[in-house]
């Protein structure tokens, strides 16, 4: 893998229009193969310059890389997954977002490619989150790899009865001063549909801009099989 660097890195944030939509087609290397002029205007890049890139080249230093490893088997086994993350402009400065990955599969069961759906992170919760991912960045640090810092986040949410999607979920309901106007979803028919417009963050942009807490109650997770080992992404997004 290409090691990616930016020798202007910079603490300077780029302030992202709340309606704005950044869409993002990659394929099962993580090349990127398609991006909106939004997704341009944020990252600083042009079409010619990032087509036919590893994704990698757009994630920030600070961003603790388990994620990205979470990323990769989920996408792989076709589960969709929901992430706020800090990603690295063409000059430097960095910005967060919130964003839905989905993968697109053929009648046959083979996947065509891998959505990604992104609006501005909310306030509150990248405020909230930041504390978290700097944790986890240290473990990756010192230790060299990401077993730790795995660990560690399972730990934290284990502590919180929670899934990651859960957290990001409870973090931006919970939030008081955050408050937007809801984003104008276009009238489309369900056949006319782009692979961008996924209803799971249809729902999630409604979470943003909800003062009900829609994770009161939550089902009793079903009983595990016994001795069964789970995988990365079944321990921190409690899938079965």
């Amino acid at each position: 893998m290409t090691n990616y660097t930016n020798p202007n890195l910079s603490d300077r944030e780029i302030s992202i229009n709340p309606s704005s939509l950044l869409n993002c087609k990659i394929n099962n290397e993580g090349i990127i193969e398609y991006v909106n002029q939004q997704f341009c205007e944020i990252c600083g890049y042009e079409e010619f310059e990032i087509i036919g890139e590893s994704i990698e080249k757009l994630r920030h230093p600070d961003m603790p890389k388990i994620f990205f490893e979470v990323l990769r088997e989920r996408l792989a086994k076709r589960e969709s997954m929901r992430l706020i993350a800090k990603f690295l402009a063409k000059d430097g400065r960095y910005y967060w977002l919130m964003t839905d990955f989905d993968t697109k599969v053929n009648n046959a069961g083979e996947v065509q490619a891998h959505y990604n759906r992104s609006i501005a992170a909310p306030s509150f919760a990248v405020h909230k989150i930041s504390s978290i991912y700097k944790i986890l960045s240290k473990i990756e640090a010192k230790t060299g790899n990401t077993k730790t810092s795995e660990r560690y986040l399972v730990g934290f949410l284990e502590e919180r009865n929670l899934t990651y999607n859960e957290y990001i979920e409870d973090l931006c309901v919970s939030r008081l001063e955050y408050e937007n106007p809801p984003i104008a979803q276009p009238n489309v028919s369900q056949q006319s549909q782009s692979p961008f417009q996924n209803q799971s963050f249809n729902t999630n942009i409604d979470l943003l801009h909800s003062n009900s807490n829609v994770l009161a109650t939550k089902p009793e997770p079903e009983p595990e099989a016994p001795n069964k080992k789970k995988s990365l992404f079944q321990r921190i997004f409690g899938k079965g």
